[in-house]
């Protein structure tokens, strides 16, 4: 809840971030409240925001991770005080996909099947002195090994919004190597000099996982995560492109050399498990914040889910191994068996790694219960019956209500909070505090206050004369004006206002210009902005209904300090402000408004004076 409206939502990360693709920002019931594209700057994103009137706002933030991941968040704040909660009314989706797992299984697989093949060939094959027999064989699942990862890392490549990350430039690099690969294994049968192409080929595409992957994540053990990631990665390569090989290859063996060939595979084959294993533990305790991460987050759930599976393979594994060497045909059935689970072991992955780690995930719960909310400290509202006026004391608002012989000021800061702990006087004897920024003297009838030592002069009438309908009547005649036009003088502080021209014509166009500056215009449901010497830059609009007075219809403590001149209190903001209203005709003529960090001068040179306000021509 905010007493006044934010210029723009930013988003802080603990690492580089780039803008996603589902960033958005509405008001509640309405249309989009933002103003311009988002931006990332630095480890920040900024999503920047129109200027809003009291209401409900919903924002949601996309970014995407170095290592591709597309994260979303939602929030939702209102605008003005004594207002309820607001709902949020903009949802999520997660990031995980039934294409991006697609494109990740057949990445992975056309990976573990390549770089298992070459080290089949190196370590079963070439010792045994058997890879001459099974160069074609051995080309083939090499070169559909290539051709997969290349499919699901053009895919990934081209589904996703992660251009520019360290992912994307990785994932390219593989699609790359895969392609090489592919046409060096489909020409090794006729050319065998071109398996020394292919053969690095399929090994390098083992390094992509972790190069692309959360190991390198700046959160990681700069050594053991990535070393643990490649081993993890490299044995389970060894051990599914062994088992393909047994599948697929092998059979072209005569028995005596099959047996030799399984005998090797099945020692390797053990220590290619027990390093998957161990490697996966490691990189369990890095990804992990907490055990319980296993259970209360989606990423600890897909590891227990990838152990329940992988735990019975292990266990099949070593009884095909010892009891079924002799008889081939039905090894060769369970070796089949084998790579339907680790296929659906390898699914599981391509989850776990588009899911947000337990780590990051408890890093940001902590974050959240770290970073104190907000504590309102709004001062007391004046009574309705009181005489209220305004000062500017640098960057602080005061505000001065008069009732019951008595006398309240009232400080508020550039947040909007009541400034605690000041020295105030009226009329030389020190106020008391009555509450957060809230000071209080028996006093009648105030001409000096002083805030810190800095003197307000204010001129209380004796008996104030009640301008309720006067303010009515100039509200009206504001809001029923074909067109007006303004000077607005804006400062936070004591420094030099800002000053802009505006331009009005209803119901719904508004044209201004920034001196030195921006300029806009607004028409109906479209927007054109430019900066100094830029070009137009047209977006969407939540079209405006004007004119409208920068004060509300809640408005009260109407008093007149002078002939024409009406001091009244807008509670829905806070503010103060003093009206000058043409007597005869009930238009406003000048605007003087106090608020937090908000001092604020408008001069109203016409009304209802014909203007034309159009797209720019460029």
């Amino acid at each position: 809840m905010l007493q006044r409206a934010p210029r723009a939502v930013r988003v802080e990360f603990t690492d580089g971030v780039r803008v996603g693709p589902r960033n958005a920002a509405i008001a509640n019931g309405g249309g989009s409240i933002l103003r311009g594209s988002p931006r990332v700057a630095r480890d920040t994103l900024v999503l920047p925001l129109r200027k809003l009137g009291d209401g409900d706002y919903t924002v949601r933030w996309s970014i995407v991770s170095d290592d591709g991941h597309e994260e979303e968040g939602v929030l939702a704040f209102g605008v003005g005080v004594g207002r309820e909660p607001p709902l949020v009314t903009l949802g999520t989706r997660s990031n995980v996909t039934w294409q991006r797992v697609l494109s990740r299984s057949l990445f992975f697989l056309g990976i573990l099947a390549a770089g298992g093949a070459v080290a089949f060939a190196l370590l079963v094959l070439r010792p045994l002195r058997l890879g001459d027999q099974l160069v074609r064989r051995q080309a083939h699942l090499l070169f559909v090994g290539c051709l997969v990862a290349f499919a699901g890392s053009d895919a990934l490549i081209h589904g996703g919004t992660s251009e520019g990350t360290r992912f994307q430039r990785v994932i390219e690099v593989g699609a790359t190597i895969a392609v090489v690969g592919a046409a060096a294994a489909a020409l090794t049968p006729m050319y065998r000099r071109l398996r020394w192409i292919a053969w690095p080929c399929g090994l390098a595409l083992v390094l992509v996982p972790t190069l692309a992957g959360h190991a390198l994540d700046d959160d990681q053990p700069r050594v053991l995560a990535p070393v643990a990631d490649f081993a993890h990665v490299g044995a389970a390569a060894f051990w599914f492109g062994g088992l393909l090989s047994l599948a697929f290859v092998l059979p072209r063996l005569g028995e005596e050399a099959r047996g030799r060939a399984v005998h090797r595979f099945s020692k390797l084959a053990l220590v290619a498990v027990l390093v998957v294993s161990a490697a996966g533990v490691v990189r369990a305790v890095t990804e992990l914040a907490r055990v319980d991460d296993l259970w209360t987050t989606g990423y600890g759930r897909a590891i227990v889910i990838k152990t329940a599976i992988l735990a019975p393979l292990i266990g099949l594994g070593w009884l095909n191994r010892v009891a079924l060497l002799d008889a081939f045909a039905r090894l060769r059935r369970s070796v089949l068996v084998e790579l339907a689970l680790l296929t659906a072991i390898l699914t599981v992955v391509a989850v776990l790694t588009d899911l947000t780690p337990g780590r990051v995930a408890d890093a940001s719960a902590r974050a959240r219960e770290q970073v104190p909310l907000p504590v309102a400290s709004t001062p007391p509202l004046p009574p309705p019956d009181a005489f209220v006026d305004a000062r500017q004391a640098g960057t602080l608002a005061v505000g001065l209500a008069v009732a019951s012989n008595r006398t309240t000021v009232t400080v508020l800061g550039p947040d909007g909070n009541g400034e605690r702990g000041l020295d105030v006087r009226v009329d030389g004897g020190r106020a008391t505090a009555c509450g957060p920024g809230c000071y209080r003297a028996s006093v009648a009838r105030p001409s000096d206050v002083r805030v810190g030592g800095q003197r307000l002069a204010f001129d209380v009438p004796a008996r104030p004369q009640d301008a309720t309908e006067l303010l009515r009547r100039a509200t009206r005649t504001f809001k029923g004006a074909k067109s007006v036009e303004f000077e607005e003088a804006l400062a936070s502080s004591a420094r030099p206002a800002q000053v802009s021209s505006f331009r009005v014509v209803a119901p719904n166009r508004l044209a201004y210009s920034i001196r030195g500056g921006p300029e806009a215009i607004v028409i109906g449901p479209r927007r054109w902005d430019r900066s100094p010497g830029g070009e137009w830059q047209a977006s969407p609009q939540t079209p405006l209904r004007v004119p409208t007075p920068g004060w509300s219809d809640r408005s009260r403590n109407a008093h007149l300090v002078e002939p024409g001149t009406i001091a009244f209190f807008d509670p829905r903001l806070p503010a103060w402000f003093r009206l000058r209203v043409d007597s005869g005709t009930g238009q406003p003529r000048e605007l003087r408004m106090i608020a937090a960090a908000h001092f604020m001068t408008d001069r109203y040179s016409s009304f209802n004076r014909p203007l034309a306000i159009s797209p720019p021509s460029r």
